[in-house]
């Protein structure tokens, strides 16, 4: 029994080159356009910046939500009765709420040098 499997493999094995090199039933030569179903040759660049830095704004804006959070618990936590940690949250409070102006400031800007270089919004995609 195993010589028999050890036969059928080595005859598959044989017959799998000659299979490739069947001709197709009409006598023609098979035509296969590969790059219109290549995985990636639908890539731009564009697109993918846009998709990364959507990502990054994001990750962002979740980031500074969490932050937001753990300042209002501190700041619920100290109870506002020392004025040096009141004075501290505040100060964090500040730089969180900076950092999303900014990161709103650069996306808007990003996407106004869009339309202004391409002359329309039709390409600019960035929201």
């Amino acid at each position: 029994m195993k010589t028999l499997k050890k036969i059928f493999a080595v005859l598959l094995l044989i017959s799998m080159p000659l299979a490739a090199l069947a001709a197709p039933v009409d006598g023609g030569m098979l035509e296969i356009d590969y790059m219109s179903s290549a995985p990636g040759s639908d890539f731009d660049i564009f697109t993918f910046v846009s998709s990364v830095i959507n990502w990054l704004f994001y990750a962002l804006l979740v980031m500074a939500l969490i932050m937001l959070l753990l300042v209002g618990y501190h700041y619920i936590a100290t109870g506002g009765k020392d004025p040096t940690k009141v004075a501290d949250n505040m100060k964090k409070l500040g730089f969180i709420l900076l950092g999303i102006a900014i990161a709103l400031l650069a996306k808007g800007l990003i996407y106004a040098t869009c339309i202004i270089v391409s002359g329309s919004g039709d390409l600019c995609k960035f929201w």
